[in-house]
């Protein structure tokens, strides 16, 4: 186990203790006015990328999808925030400290750090920003951590008006009180819906917040047309210093053409873009795109074909099973998709504290399909319904995948009718109305700890468990892996959990992600860890001069955060 692996382990999974917290040595001197600047960067101009579909929202509490987190990240801060080996620093918080039993998180606020419309953070913000995940009303895949907190029960049943175990003790000191300790609370506090909000703006725009955003981030919120753009601009007061960039520009293209927006990079349009599966191989070899610069990581990322399994025909085990094998995954993975994903053999990828590299998953087995189907009722497909499969995603690459789907279905006897949404919020309003019975989607990890991909896609209640999956064995696992266990004790669980769920088959795993991206030859600063796209700090990128030997020199492949 490498030393990054090891440190990343502990931090995301340790046993709670009592300890007083620190960026690094000698942090206390400096936390109270971090700077962005580096020697030799620059200051100013626009930075413009994609959105491959329109957020549901840009309120932190209520994200769920990646094109609204790409957004908040840069607008939000919480209490604390990740670096590049997703390592937990100060953010909000300066410092804190934890009870020797782990139940008593106590926080210091820096002192200074103002909301973009210019009222100073304090305490009784973040108790109100905590506050707003435990609304019954609005249940949300985080709540269930939160849970624990002293009094969240009573609250939620609506017995008391305040959560008891979420204090301001002073303007500049919060004090959180949990009934029994979580294991992944050093991870949780870093979720993009643990970001702090002011209860005015929040209030004042009566449930529009979403739409008209203020944080405390290094990016102020502009302006946002609908499925075209959402406009940010360099907050000069905030705490770590003015960013560099002026301006960001998401262009939002619904329907993530890859093709369209790669197409547009090279016109000088973008600073940066998806390769295409189709363009993998001439981007590495064609000395025209040498002067790019070429970004390739791995993610925690998983993109699977999830099933309804309380409907017909997928309500039944043998069926999912029967379609997991009847797939060749490899054949897709690599010939189609193209971009360095892996194919899946299970829920967590490699990188994530828990993957398990033994485990087998589902090989293409056309023989054994058949014979499940034909036990599931359905010999040679004889009376299997035209299954509906479902993306948002229109790319000639996911085409091609679809396309892949049903030719291998197809050798089971079974018709597949492939339907698009036209965007995003649509597509997870059916989503959430149970109304696909076969769909695409993915999920990527916002914080490095399993139970971040395990809970929010399986657990029986929470709101983004698209598979409608209900399995009480899983769900009791996984309440107990959140509990002050034993590094190895909470492995051991979280694979129990993974090895039932590839079982029962409420997908079919397909490829982890890999992210593969060219930037302008002009584009520095860019900082890439294990979370993806939507977590590079813009706020540390810069754009220096477009000077004549940019367009002669050779692509750069740049390595970040190895």
């Amino acid at each position: 186990m490498s030393k990054l692996f090891h440190m990343v382990l502990l931090v995301t999974l340790g046993v709670c203790s009592s300890m007083l917290i620190h960026s690094s040595s000698g942090a206390a001197e400096t936390l109270g006015k971090p700077k962005l600047e580096i020697p030799g960067t620059q200051f100013g101009g626009i930075f413009r990328q994609v959105l491959g579909d329109s957020p549901s929202t840009l309120d932190p509490a209520f994200v769920t999808d990646n094109y609204g987190g790409a957004v908040v990240h840069q607008l939000f801060d919480g209490l604390v925030q990740f670096d590049a080996h997703l390592k937990p620093l100060p953010a909000i918080a300066e410092f804190w400290e934890a009870s020797p039993d782990g139940c008593i998180w106590t926080f210091t606020l820096r002192r200074g750090v103002t909301f973009h419309h210019g009222r100073e953070v304090t305490a009784h913000d973040v108790v109100y920003s905590f506050t707003r995940l435990l609304d019954p009303q609005k249940p949300l895949p985080v709540t269930e951590f939160f849970r624990r907190i002293q009094g969240a029960k009573e609250f939620m049943q609506g017995k008391t008006h305040h959560v008891e175990g979420l204090k301001a003790v002073d303007r500049y000191t919060f004090q959180m009180v949990l009934e029994e300790p979580l294991a992944s609370l050093w991870a949780v506090l870093g979720l993009h819906n643990t970001r702090v909000v002011p209860r005015e703006e929040v209030e004042k725009l009566e449930g529009h917040f979403g739409r008209a955003p203020v944080g405390t981030g290094p990016f102020k919120f502009v302006r946002w047309e609908t499925n075209q753009e959402i406009v940010l601009e360099a907050n000069d007061q905030y705490y770590e210093g003015r960013p560099f960039l002026d301006t960001v520009v998401f262009k939002i293209r619904v329907g993530s053409k890859l093709e369209e927006t790669f197409a547009e990079f090279l016109q000088g349009n973008l600073e940066e873009t998806i390769i295409p599966s189709g363009k993998t191989e001439e981007v590495r070899t064609d000395p025209t795109y040498r002067r790019y610069q070429r970004v390739s990581k791995p993610t925690l990322s998983l993109l699977y074909i999830g099933f309804n399994t309380q409907v017909k025909p997928f309500d039944d085990r043998r069926v999912r099973q029967a379609f997991n094998y009847a797939v060749n995954k490899e054949v897709i993975v690599q010939e189609i998709t193209q971009r360095g994903s892996l194919p899946a053999t299970g829920v967590l990828p490699p990188g994530m504290p828990g993957h398990d590299p033994d485990l087998q998953g589902y090989n293409y087995q056309p023989d054994k399909a058949k014979r499940l189907l034909a036990e599931a009722g359905y010999p040679d497909g004889v009376g299997f319904p035209v299954v509906q499969r479902w993306s948002n995603h229109t790319a000639e690459s996911t085409k091609a995948e679809l396309a892949a789907y049903k030719r291998y279905l197809a050798e089971l006897g079974v018709q597949v009718d492939i339907r698009f949404a036209p965007d995003w919020p649509t597509y997870t309003a059916m989503l959430k109305q149970g109304q696909l019975p076969m769909f695409r989607l993915a999920w990527t990890a916002d914080i490095p700890d399993p139970d971040n991909m395990l809970s929010p896609l399986l657990h029986s209640t929470s709101p983004t468990n698209r598979t409608l999956y209900r399995n009480p064995l899983v769900d009791q696992l996984l309440e107990q892996a959140r509990q002050k266990l034993p590094y190895v004790q909470r492995i051991a669980l979280y694979r129990e959990v993974e090895r039932i769920i590839m079982d029962d088959a409420p997908w079919i795993a397909q490829h982890y992600e890999a992210l593969d991206r060219l930037y302008q030859p002009y584009v520095q600063g860019v900082e890439v860890s294990l979370l993806g796209k939507r977590m590079i700090p813009l706020k540390k990128i810069w754009l220096k001069q477009r000077l004549a030997e940019d367009s002669a020199g050779d692509m750069t492949d740049v390595r970040p955060s190895q």
